[in-house]
């Protein structure tokens, strides 16, 4: 799936978010998505249609340098629809703060050499992270607000039997990868293997 994210797109989207951080409507949201991405990488009639699928939540933190004193940064984070697919559901999402606008937010990935035991895939020899990438969009994404994470689930095939599915936690304004796990095997079975994170 092709994406185009120019930067004069870019400069026309944050020129349109000069609104005080947590104004913008959806309606306002969308159009300033639609100029960060105007390539193939969201389906914006059908995420026109499907607007009410959009969502807002307002954080806050200080920075390491900040003490109890100093009052709270606000940070508006937006969820968009971008694309759909038979059982995969794409969306966008952005950052609004008062200093830098509204910011398109893109997520750190492990990208995977994954070498399999069979030729039916149904068991892994191997599952090495070769680097990391990022995502301008997530895959079946919910944001928690208790946690103040976002994770992705994003399947391999209809059944769910393979997938992989990260984990993004808010840490002084911004959000970091601190999971990421893969069910790389099509066994009918779920069970995942923690590439990155906690576990690892």
């Amino acid at each position: 799936m092709k994406t185009s994210l120019s930067a004069a797109a870019l400069l026309v989207a944050l020129s349109a978010s000069a609104a005080p951080a947590g104004d913008l409507t959806t309606e306002e949201l969308l159009s300033i998505a639609k100029a960060a991405y105007p390539g193939e990488l969201c389906w914006w009639e059908r995420a026109e249609e499907n607007l009410d699928q959009a969502a807002s939540w307002s954080l806050t933190y200080r920075a390491p340098y900040e003490d109890e004193a100093d009052p709270k940064r606000l940070v508006i984070l937006h969820k968009l629809p971008c694309f759909y697919g038979a059982y995969n559901f794409g969306e966008v999402w952005f950052v609004e703060t008062e200093y830098e606008g509204l910011m398109p937010l893109h997520f750190a990935e492990p990208q995977l050499d994954i070498e399999y035991a069979d030729d039916e895939e149904t068991a892994v020899a191997a599952m090495t992270i070769t680097g990391f990438t990022t995502q301008p969009a997530l895959i079946n994404a919910e944001f928690d607000e208790e946690t103040r994470t976002i994770t992705s689930y994003s399947k391999w095939r209809g059944l769910g039997d393979a997938f992989s599915s990260g984990t993004w936690t808010f840490r002084e304004g911004k959000f970091v990868l601190t999971h990421y796990e893969v069910d790389a095997t099509f066994n009918d079975e779920i069970d995942p293997v923690t590439v990155f994170g906690d576990d690892n």
